[in-house]
């Protein structure tokens, strides 16, 4: 039989009944003064303040807030009891480490699907969603916290990443992967998707009844793959790829802070009564939050529109050497376009194959300079198919 308790129940049972009830009640533990403010805030009936907050939060708090029981089961989600916070450390790194070395590992193979487990893996998204729920709960300490967490675990996820490219060569083929350079130009898109990707997170915080939905939100957005990337840039010495991955970093990060921030507050988490009383700090905490997003928005909105214009002279280049070409036999094999140039003038160089000779080139350079609307100086290599045919006989 198992030890008894006082009570005469199993011991064990006991012990879980503790350990769910410490879950819960654990932010008393740890921060006293805190919890009892925010207890404050939860007991009050009647916002505390006849400012633009009241009139907010007809529209984005219902009528009932969560339960004192749920709101500490969302919280004690997001920080660790002090008591266990060496504990807790020690598997997130571990976690960190190993998620750190599958994308690393994904990343130099080159394979899609190895970078998707390592998104599994990740243990990023718990500090960040704790910094939003901190900012909106008006708790600086938590905040500076879960700050501290993030940096660390970016220094340590750069490190071990630099670490195993130094160790693990490149795969096959040479040069970099693509999945490597496909994280290191982001664009406006790339911001949209981490926006949806931090509003569903704390969703799904708030909603455990949801939480299959986890596994989804960490595969939408990429937090350690651009940290894996970074480090193999550096390690190779390409430090202006390294930053465009710094940047797409970056870009999750402050989009996933202000989405989830604004879930957390319009799901209940903050009490209202509290959203009155410290409505400054939350505002404050909020616009900083959209100030980060917007200045990150500006150098992805100026490479999106670029991305968008040397597509359109691509697709405008093709479309001119393909009327060129009209109805010859002849093959486009390479069609070179450098749009880099000081002046505004485009470059095109194009290899054809045929039998029959192409035509003039000036006639090239002249529907492009129509096409484009600009300068266009063209080189073309005409390489000539001629057919060859024969008849054989056995022999004997």
């Amino acid at each position: 039989m198992g030890a008894q308790g006082p009570d005469g129940a199993d011991a064990p049972k006991s012990a879980r009944a503790g350990n769910r009830r410490d879950l819960r009640h654990r932010l008393a533990a740890d921060e006293p003064e805190e919890d009892e403010d925010l207890e404050r805030d939860e007991q009050a009936e009647e916002p505390l303040d006849r400012g633009v907050w009241r009139g907010l939060l007809r529209y984005l708090w219902p009528k009932r807030d969560l339960s004192r029981d749920e709101r500490r089961e969302v919280l004690a989600q997001l920080f660790p009891d002090r008591g266990e916070t060496r504990l807790w450390a020690s598997r997130h790194f571990a976690l960190m480490g190993f998620s750190v070395a599958i994308a690393t590992y994904g990343l130099l193979n080159d394979s899609a699907a190895v970078v998707i487990g390592a998104m599994l893996v990740a243990p990023l998204m718990t500090p960040m969603m704790g910094y939003a729920a901190a900012m909106v709960m008006a708790w600086p300490r938590r905040q500076a916290w879960s700050l501290g967490v993030v940096t660390a675990s970016s220094a340590y996820a750069i490190a071990v990443a630099i670490a195993l490219s130094i160790v693990v060569p490149a795969g096959p083929g040479g040069g970099l992967p693509g999945e490597v350079l496909a994280r290191t130009s982001p664009n406006v898109l790339d911001l949209f998707i981490a926006l949806a990707a931090g509003g569903a997170g704390a969703y799904v915080t708030v909603h455990t009844r949801v939480g299959g939905a986890l596994p989804g939100v960490a595969i939408a957005v990429a937090l350690v793959p651009p940290l894996a990337t970074i480090g193999i840039l550096v390690r190779y010495g390409e430090w202006d790829l390294a930053a465009g991955a710094v940047l797409l970093f970056l870009t999750n990060w402050a989009a996933i802070v202000f989405a989830a921030g604004a879930v957390f507050l319009m799901s209940g988490v903050t009490p209202r009564a509290r959203a009155v009383r410290y409505g400054r700090k939350i505002k404050l905490g909020l616009a900083f939050a959209v100030l980060v997003v917007v200045v990150i928005a500006v150098p992805l909105g100026f490479h999106s529109a670029r991305e968008f214009r040397t597509a359109s002279v691509h697709a405008t280049t093709a479309e001119t050497v393909d009327a060129w070409i009209g109805d010859r036999e002849l093959r486009v094999l390479d069609l070179e376009i450098d749009m880099e140039s000081t002046s505004d003038q485009i470059d095109v160089s194009a290899v054809v194959a045929g039998p029959v000779q192409p035509p003039a080139a000036a006639d090239l350079a002249s529907g492009l300079a129509d096409a484009l609307d600009r300068e266009a100086a063209v080189q073309v290599r005409w390489l000539r198919e001629q057919p060859s045919q024969a008849t054989a006989s056995p022999t004997g």
